[in-house]
């Protein structure tokens, strides 16, 4: 193991190690509310610092039909002076059809642009700063009664404003200074899969499409943002509350895509510990495959391998090589009703490079 990985393997370690020695339950089980400072990591962002709270307002379905409401703040900021507040409330009543999500997001995010493509040079990037606020809300309906087929529509708001340094090293448009963006769109859904942090069985699958109008500077143009998610969940009897958990991530863009919004893998969900924006384009694929497994008391583990591309259109896409990613992570369970989990995962990247991201919730 070379340095860089017994530093982050150290790192991840010592995250959950801090927990390990509570003598009582009662002390880590938060039925209703549950406020604590925030230590996160990406490879984007470094270590991020803050706070936030986690307000439980009405429990999920006992069989797992139904995620509850809940509602989530949290204000951090990384060493790279990245800020950001967001504010997440899910409503998915027990005894109800309807159900919505909103997420409000304010940020100042200085980020690294490393061109466009399936493949990138980690020492070649140019740097901007986006101040970003953005309001989305899904609003969806069960197809009738007890129904795992759901429809929804969508509105997505933001105004965002960009700040450059000198472009040196790739083709990074630094005319774009501000643009406000209204995004309205549909999801069509199956749902069979338990909807909590921790599912042990179904199946997931939904199609999206969000059409966008934006007015950027003086100029006003249109873009396409379509999706297919599907994700399967195995139970494995011969493990603790084992579960083979599979997903397939395909993201595409129609028109002209601001390069901020181009589809790419995050990091911290999709190809675990690479940086994000390494691979970016107008289409992008993601296989994950998890194994997982509870270890003891509330700690659990997982071993994952995953894979992602990314391209000019799904021909291109096609053509290009696959990066991959292969790891291991902890859980810390702070929630049995919601099964909500703190999260840290270490990984190797293309059997070359080490990454690390450290999250609230599972993966997917």
């Amino acid at each position: 193991m070379n340095k860089n990985c017994e530093k982050i393997f150290l790192a991840c370690f010592a995250a959950f190690a801090q927990i390990a020695f509570a003598q009582t339950d009662d002390l880590f089980e938060f039925k209703r509310f549950l406020a604590l400072p925030v230590f996160a990591y990406s490879e984007e962002t470094g270590p991020v610092v803050g706070a936030g709270a986690l307000i439980f307002v009405s429990p999920p379905a006992s069989d797992g039909t139904k995620a509850g409401s809940n509602n989530s703040t949290v204000v951090m900021t990384s060493f790279k002076k990245q800020v950001t507040f967001i504010n997440k409330h899910i409503y998915e009543p027990v005894d109800g059809q309807w159900n919505f999500i909103t997420h409000f997001y304010l940020s100042n995010w200085p980020a690294q642009f490393f061109g466009i493509g399936n493949d990138w040079n980690e020492d070649e990037y140019d740097v901007y700063t986006s101040k970003n606020i953005r309001f989305d809300i899904v609003l969806g309906r069960d197809l009738f009664s007890k129904s795992k087929f759901s429809y929804g529509i969508e509105f997505d708001a933001e105004y965002i404003t960009f700040d450059y340094k000198e472009i040196e090293y790739t083709n990074l448009n630094n005319d774009l200074k501000n643009s406000a963006r209204l995004g309205v769109g549909y999801n069509l859904t199956y749902n069979s899969s338990e909807r909590n942090d921790w599912p042990r069985k179904g199946s997931f699958v939904q199609v999206r499409h969000i059409f966008f109008n934006a007015e950027d500077n003086t100029a006003s143009h249109s873009f396409i943002w379509k999706n297919l998610d599907t994700r399967m969940y195995i139970p494995m009897p011969f493990l603790p509350e084992g579960v083979l958990a599979l997903s397939s991530y395909l993201e595409d863009f129609d028109g002209d895509v601001p390069f901020d919004r181009l589809a790419q893998p995050d990091g911290v969900g999709q190809l675990r510990g690479l940086k994000k924006g390494y691979l970016a384009d107008k289409t992008s694929w993601v296989l994950q495959s998890e194994l997982r497994s509870n270890l003891f008391w509330r700690f659990k583990g997982t071993l994952f391998y995953e894979l992602a591309k990314v391209g000019d259109g799904f021909k291109d896409l096609n053509e290009n090589k696959w990066h991959d990613a292969i790891g291991i992570g902890g859980r810390f369970m702070v929630n049995r009703d919601s099964k909500t989990h703190i999260r840290g995962d270490l990984s190797l990247i293309d059997k070359k490079c080490c990454g690390m991201a450290i999250k609230i919730n599972e993966a997917f």
